[in-house]
């Protein structure tokens, strides 16, 4: 067995467009609308559809 090699990841935040926020609130909405659907959960995809945080592989 190899062992792993890791690489470092870096985090990029970028400012969010207006139709980030559009898709983002919509679909927050359709989730808050939701009885079953947490609102925790609600919010948690309304921050990752905006898109703003990028999570990337440096080799």
């Amino acid at each position: 067995m190899e062992p792993q090699i890791w690489r470092s990841i870096s985090v990029r935040w970028r400012r969010p467009h207006a139709s980030d926020f559009i898709v983002a609130g919509a679909l927050y909405y359709l989730l808050y609308l939701q009885p079953e659907v947490h609102k925790l959960v609600a919010a948690a995809v309304w921050i990752a559809a905006l898109r703003c945080i990028r999570i990337e592989r440096t080799v």
